[in-house]
């Protein structure tokens, strides 16, 4: 009797154990869902369904569960065991592993008071103030049985040549926008492609339909603003226009868009220019011609040697359909090969920029190459053509291209130290030591102050989830005096709960935390 007392009760320990074990929603599964999900899945965001509310959460649980666990969601075709870059969107096992958890067993809540405050979605820009605004005409979408790639090309009537400080796509019906694609170009070609075309805009997939465009940036859901180191920039050239491609998904017919984009230039007297190229391109190709018949699999392999030293910002791979995989790498001419980026699984749907958390450097004389395999079989799922064609370079839906873009300057001694991720910070391997400083009144309701040299400084707000909320640079602040600036935040329109401010300035970090009210 006295063994199956104690067996018993071992069994019930072990139970209870489980049950102390199981995840709830307002403890371990909003803080992931809010980080990694409701970016796209909010009211009026390209999800499907909102995630904000628990009810919603568990009402589309099984699918959920079968979407992370299988690592199609959050949408990220980068290899993370590869390379990690900023701001990226992949889920740690040990979160998957907590979603599933929860979900096999019972979906618990918890305790209410301790879920964290819903992130707040609406049309407000990230990046505060800005300089220019380039808006698209109000456009009618007729996507009803396939894509379309509408452009519009947006003069700017700049009297001369500018540097881009930060750039942020807008999409103005989220819904409804896939992708965007901001170019410029000095040349009136897509003007006349607008033109020429009855509706807001002309329809071009790939391009823009002109070679003298550049790429200035991209957009997916849920992508963060492009924001350039302090003191470095893009240069948007004197009456350039501003291309917007749209990738308008099919089904989408009769939605009406009005995307837009807003820059900010930059203040500092001095300003080393970011480029944007396709280092990577055609023309470097070692197993051409570019073709892919019918019914093939077929890999191409292309290199260029660095003439001198640089540092990259982002990479940025480019293909169409029937593109599989592709794995571009850096070797040096001595020290190990430099791992750049990874998709084992292409997808034209989901491009992106690459931003490395840290600047990366590259050194005179290294090859920076490519992998890139293409599938032009009927078991390709994203074979355009029945039964499939011959394929050759081109920017129709049934043409492809293998380039890859990235964002690069000249080498400057530190480069490599400047850090794009704020997310390691939360993490807490940021390599500069960080400093504090004060902030008053804490806890604070509307207003947050602090008296600091802000010279040449970016300051950012982050929230508890590691999400940039607020953002400025030391020229947006007031009561200039000695040197000494008093820093003003409106904060009034935060949630509350705890805040870190982060003051950036060269290679110095400092940081201090508010509770808001």
């Amino acid at each position: 009797m006295q063994k199956i007392f104690l067996s018993l009760l071992i069994f019930i320990t072990l139970i209870s154990g489980i049950k102390a074990q199981t995840p709830t929603w307002s403890e371990n599964i909003a803080p992931i869902i809010y980080s990694n999900c409701t970016k796209c899945h909010h009211p009026g965001g390209l999800g499907t369904g909102s995630f904000l509310e628990f009810a919603d959460v568990v009402a589309r649980k099984n699918s959920i569960k079968y979407q992370v666990e299988n690592k199609i969601m959050p949408p990220w075709p980068g290899d993370p065991s590869y390379r990690h870059y900023a701001e990226e969107r992949v889920l740690e096992q040990s979160e998957i592993d907590a979603i599933v958890n929860w979900t096999n067993n019972g979906t618990p809540e918890g305790d209410k008071s301790k879920a964290p405050a819903k992130p707040v979605y609406n049309s407000n820009s990230k990046i505060g103030t800005y300089d220019l605004k380039v808006k698209i005409p109000t456009y009618t979408s007729t996507a009803s049985t396939s894509d379309i790639y509408r452009c519009f090309s947006i003069p700017t009537n700049l009297p001369a040549n500018k540097y881009i400080a930060a750039v942020e796509i807008i999409p103005g019906n989220p819904k409804i926008v896939h992708h965007v694609l901001v170019f410029q170009d000095t040349t009136a070609t897509t003007n006349n492609l607008d033109k020429a075309d009855p509706m807001p805009g002309y329809t071009n997939f790939g391009g823009t339909g002109s070679n003298s465009s550049v790429l200035i940036a991209p957009y997916v859901p849920g992508a963060e603003p492009v924001i350039f180191p302090t003191g470095t920039g893009v240069k948007l050239f004197k009456n350039a226009n501003i291309i917007l491609q749209i990738h308008y998904p099919a089904g989408t017919d009769t939605e009406k868009d009005s995307t837009y984009l807003i820059i900010r230039f930059t203040t500092q007297p001095s300003v080393r220019e970011v480029f944007i190229a396709p280092i990577l391109n055609h023309y470097n190709i070692s197993n051409g011609p570019f073709a892919i018949a019918k019914d093939q699999v077929k890999t191409f392999y292309q290199s260029y040697t660095v003439p001198i030293d640089v540092t990259l910002l982002s990479v940025m791979p480019h293909m169409h359909l029937i593109g599989k995989s592709t794995k571009v790498f850096a070797k040096p001419a001595t020290g190990d090969t430099i791992p750049l980026v990874r998709i084992n699984d292409w997808d034209f749907h989901w491009q992106g920029q690459y931003r490395f958390q840290y600047l990366q450097k590259i050194t005179s004389g290294t090859k920076i190459q490519s992998i890139v395999t293409y599938d032009n079989t009927a078991s390709n799922p994203n074979q355009p053509s029945n039964p499939p064609k011959a394929v050759t370079l081109g920017e129709a839906t049934t043409s492809e291209m293998m380039l890859t873009y990235f964002y690069y300057m000249y080498y400057q001694s530190g480069d490599e130290k400047i850090l794009q991720d704020s997310s390691l910070l939360k993490a807490g391997i940021f390599k500069p030591s960080i400093q504090k400083f004060m902030i008053h009144p804490n806890p604070v309701k509307d207003v947050l102050y602090t008296g600091f040299n802000l010279q040449d400084a970016t300051i950012q707000i982050i929230d508890n989830l590691g999400r940039v909320v607020l953002e400025k640079n030391y020229k947006d602040f007031i009561r200039p005096a000695y040197n000494l600036e008093t820093m003003a935040m409106d904060v009034k329109n935060l949630h509350s709960g705890i805040y870190s401010v982060l003051i950036t300035t060269g290679n110095k970090i400092y940081q201090s935390k508010f509770i808001k009210e």
